[in-house]
């Protein structure tokens, strides 16, 4: 028995390591999204560079929003009590980033398509 709450104590994360876990998956799948969605739909004539630079500028400004969402849970988990109720921040803040993810890289092509 002391084994099996050893086993669940070690495969426990923090509320701030599996938020950190979740950005930077979000991050990848935004990176992949933008490559495989968004560059294909700008136009770029003369330059053939301009698409990866535009790439590279919506990935650069999406980076400082994420770290602050991990630092904010990192701040949070520190002075957190276990009555605080986490959990629906947590949801809360899962699914932003999720739809944030997701939903960015798709309106841009969309918009590069119409305009």
């Amino acid at each position: 028995m002391a084994k099996a709450q050893e086993a669940h104590l070690r495969a426990y994360k923090s509320y701030s390591k599996r938020m950190s876990d979740h950005v930077a998956i979000a991050l990848v799948v935004y990176t992949l999204m933008l490559i495989f969605l968004v560059t294909p739909t700008i136009e770029s004539s003369g330059m053939s560079i301009f698409p990866y630079f535009v790439l590279v500028l919506l990935v650069a400004a999406v980076i400082p929003l994420c770290r602050n969402l991990e630092r904010r849970w990192q701040a949070q988990c520190a002075t957190a009590h276990p009555d605080d109720g986490l959990d629906t921040q947590y949801f809360a803040d899962r699914l932003k980033l999720w739809v944030a993810a997701i939903a960015i890289p798709a309106v841009l092509a969309v918009l590069f398509t119409v305009f």
